[in-house]
């Protein structure tokens, strides 16, 4: 995985090697979005754990 900033340094989002997978998180939720061979896309929210 990548990590991509934005202008003022923030972690945004984090890239797969692959260029399929991007995944964001939000406090306790993740979200998962990749791109189908079809060419669609599929989008997942999990909630994470939180940190002890």
């Amino acid at each position: 995985m990548t990590e991509f900033r934005n202008l003022n340094g923030k972690r945004v989002c984090d890239k797969s090697d692959d260029n399929r997978i991007v995944e964001i998180v939000q406090k306790d939720c993740l979200t998962r979005i990749t791109a189908n061979p079809d060419g669609t896309l599929k989008i997942e929210n999990v909630h994470l754990p939180p940190a002890a």
